[in-house]
């Protein structure tokens, strides 16, 4: 399991998740992503369970994917998306 997403609550609190590579390319992350965008929950199965957060109690998601540090990667995130950036503190 390489990739590991954080999800960050409105009230402090967080959970982690890692998984396998969900998709085969870029443009199937692509399609993935637009529909996440578009989506108000955030479905994840994990260990028997399905658990929906609704997007509303997130105040933001951290996602650790090796492939985000390749060059095709861009292709699967949104136009409008900062590519390179450094986080600071």
């Amino acid at each position: 399991m390489e990739r590991i997403l954080t999800i960050h609550f409105i009230d402090g609190t967080k959970v982690s998740f890692d998984f396998g590579e969900q998709v085969p390319n870029a443009a199937a992350r692509k399609l993935k992503l637009e529909d996440f965008m578009a989506s108000r929950h955030l479905v994840i199965e994990a260990e028997g369970q399905v658990m929906i957060f609704p997007v509303a109690n997130v105040k933001y998601m951290a996602l650790s994917v090796p492939v985000l540090n390749s060059k095709g990667a861009a292709a699967a995130l949104p136009r409008h998306a900062i590519t390179g950036a450094r986080l600071r503190s």
